[in-house]
C-alpha cells in the first residue's frame, strides 16, 4: 500500500496476499517491520515509542551483518531510509505499522493499523506474515446502531477507535402513545405506530448506507426494544445475516467511551466464541480422520498442495518462524487464517492445523 491511511478488511487482505507471492532476488532479502507505534505516556521521554528504540537497534545490527558492500547492502540502506520516511508520515490515529521493503525487488509495502502490533523487525528470505494475519482475523469494522423511537444514533467501530457519525433525531411529539378517548385514541394509537414504522424504515436505510460505506461486517443494534423490534423488520436480509445482538444496554444518550467500552468486550467474547468454534471443528475433523490435518507438518503440506481452507493456529504455538511460514503459505493459496486462544483440544493437536478443502492422498 502506498497509501499511509489505516486501511479496511479488503485492503489489508489484498496485501498480504500481495506479500506473500513476493519473490526477492537471490542472495537479497525482505525487511519485514511490525512495530507498537503508540507514545509513552510516562516516563521521562512520554512522547517515545517503544518501536522506535527496537528498530533503530534492529536495523543497525542488520546492517553490520551484511559486510561493508554488495546488493544486498544497498538494496537494505535504501529500505531503511525508506522505512524512516514512511513512519514520519504515518497516519496520527495508527497505534501500529507494518512495512515490508526489498528495493531490489520493487516492494514496498506500508500497513498503519488501528492497534499496536508486537515489536518484531526481521530480514529474512521472505516476509513474516503471522502478526499482518492475525491482524486480518481480529480486523474488523464494525457499525453500531443505537435506536429508540424517534432517535438513532450511528457509531463506526475499527479496532480500538470508535467515531459518531450523523443519524436522525425527531421530534419526540408523533411518536409518543399518550392517552386519549373513543375512536380518537384509536386513530391516535394508528397514527403513532404509523410514524415508529417509517422512522424504523428511513433508520434501516441510513445503516445499510453506513454498512456499505464503511464495509461493515458486523453490525450490532442496541437501546429500546419496541424500536428494536420495528428496526429488524426493516433491515433488508443482507444486513440481518451480519447483526449481532448482545446482552448489553446502551442507553440513548450514552456518551462515546461508554459505547466504545460496552461493545468492545463485546465483539472480543464473539470472536473468541467464533475462533474456538473453528478448532472444535478442526478437532472433530481430524479425530474423525476426515477433512482436517494437525500438526506444523502436515498442516505446511496441505498448504503447499492448496488443500487448506482454514489454517487454526494457537497464538502462543512456538517457534514463531513456524507461524510466519503458515501464515505465508496460507495466504499465497488463498487459505484463511483462524487465530485461536486457549482452546486446550488445539494444544493436544500440537497447536497448528487445517480443515481442508478435501482430503490429502
Amino acid at each position: 500500500m502506498t497509501n499511509e491511511s489505516i486501511p479496511n478488511e479488503q485492503q489489508l487482505e489484498e496485501v498480504l496476499r500481495r506479500v506473500a507471492r513476493w519473490d526477492p532476488p537471490a542472495g537479497i532479502g525482505i525487511l519485514s517491520v511490525y512495530l507498537d507505534w503508540r507514545p509513552q505516556a510516562t516516563g521521562e521521554r512520554p512522547g517515545l515509542r517503544s518501536g522506535e528504540v527496537v528498530l533503530k537497534d534492529r536495523l543497525r545490527e542488520i546492517e553490520a551483518s551484511l559486510g561493508v558492500r554488495g546488493p544486498a547492502l544497498d538494496s537494505f540502506r535504501a529500505d531503511a531510509e525508506r522505512v524512516h520516511t514512511a513512519l514520519a508520515e504515518l497516519d496520527p490515529a495508527a497505534e501500529g505499522a507494518a512495512i515490508f521493503a526489498c528495493s531490489a525487488a520493487g516492494l514496498f509495502e506500508v500497513i498503519p493499523a488501528p492497534a499496536p502490533f508486537d515489536n518484531q523487525v526481521v530480514y529474512d528470505r521472505y516476509p513474516r506474515l503471522y502478526q499482518l494475519a492475525r491482524l486480518l482475523d481480529e480486523f474488523e469494522t464494525a457499525v453500531v446502531a443505537v435506536a429508540d423511537t424517534n432517535t438513532l444514533r450511528l457509531f463506526v467501530v475499527r479496532g480500538e477507535r470508535i467515531r459518531e457519525v450523523p443519524g436522525r433525531d425527531d421530534d419526540p411529539y408523533d411518536y409518543q402513545m399518550r392517552s386519549t378517548s373513543g375512536m380518537n385514541e384509536h386513530r391516535f394509537r394508528r397514527h403513532v405506530e404509523q410514524h415508529r414504522r417509517e422512522f424504523a424504515e428511513e433508520a434501516a436505510k441510513l445503516i445499510e448506507q453506513l454498512c456499505e460505506q464503511e464495509r461493515a461486517t458486523r453490525l450490532v443494534i442496541a437501546g429500546d426494544e419496541t424500536a428494536l423490534h420495528l428496526l429488524r423488520e426493516a433491515l433488508p436480509l443482507s444486513l440481518t445475516r451480519r447483526v449481532e445482538e448482545g446482552e448489553f444496554h446502551i442507553d440513548i444518550r450514552a456518551g462515546l467511551e461508554h459505547v466504545r467500552r460496552t461493545i468492545e468486550q463485546f465483539l472480543l467474547q464473539t470472536e473468541d466464541d467464533l475462533s474456538h468454534e473453528t478448532a472444535d471443528i478442526l478437532a472433530g475433523e481430524v479425530e474423525e480422520g476426515d477433512l482436517g490435518v494437525a500438526g506444523y507438518d502436515r498442516t505446511k503440506y496441505a498448504l503447499e498442495l492448496g488443500a487448506a481452507d482454514v489454517v487454526v493456529i494457537d497464538d502462543a504455538y512456538e517457534p514463531a518462524a513456524r507461524k510466519d511460514e503458515l501464515a505465508r503459505l496460507a495466504a499465497a493459496t488463498g487459505a484463511r487464517v483462524e487465530v485461536v486462544r486457549e482452546h486446550h483440544g488445539l494444544r493436544a493437536l500440537g497447536g497448528v492445523g487445517a480443515i481442508l478443502r478435501y482430503r490429502l492422498p
